[in-house]
């Protein structure tokens, strides 16, 4: 283990990247510096096996993972580092069935960020800012993992149970692994 990766593991978070093929342990050094309430910088050990869009868990929260790239200087690789996502919305994903003529539950427990596209603030800090703020004309992102399969004619339902609408075309190229959807609360 080199000396860089030592360091992450003795002042990181013991971490787990989350993935449906099997869970892999590791360290994380998540910044407490706030550039934005809901991102932040981290530093991963060389073996961590690490990749763009993964889903974090640490010290109780998700993360997803963004901007990853490897720190090389003279032509040794030192560690990863990335930005993060909190994302500690669970959001369901429904399709439209035909034959039922109703929506269906396809995805559940899908890890997301959702942010008010006016001001940056999640969804859960508008309402304690604004009581009664119901959101209906607001647009929203929703950032998730590319495998959660969000597409046009998803409905997304959070875990307040707000019925959630795309509301424009889904960004597949706003970072490796993930996308970038804007959603409207329907009414």
């Amino acid at each position: 283990m080199s000396a860089v990766d030592q360091a992450i593991q003795d002042v990181g978070l013991a971490a787990t990247i989350v993935r449906s093929s099997g869970n892999l342990s590791t360290y994380a050094y998540i910044s407490p510096k706030v550039k934005q309430y809901y991102e932040r910088d981290a530093l991963f050990p060389t073996d961590s096996g690490i990749a763009d869009g993964d889903l974090l868990l640490a010290s109780g929260n998700y993360y997803l993972v963004r901007s990853l790239i490897k720190d090389e200087r003279s032509g040794e690789f030192f560690m990863y580092r990335a930005k993060l996502f909190i994302c500690n919305n669970l959001v369901t994903r429904k399709e439209y069935n035909s034959s039922t003529k109703a929506f269906a539950i396809n995805t559940t427990n899908i890890s997301c960020l959702i942010i008010d596209a006016a001001t940056a603030m999640t969804m859960s800090d508008r309402a304690v800012v604004m009581p009664g703020f119901s959101g209906k004309d607001n647009l929203y992102y929703l950032y998730a993992q590319s495998v959660a399969g969000i597409t046009k004619n998803s409905l997304i339902e959070d875990d307040s149970s707000r019925s959630l609408r795309v509301s424009g075309n889904i960004n597949p190229y706003f970072a490796r692994g993930l996308v970038e959807v804007p959603v409207k609360i329907e009414g």
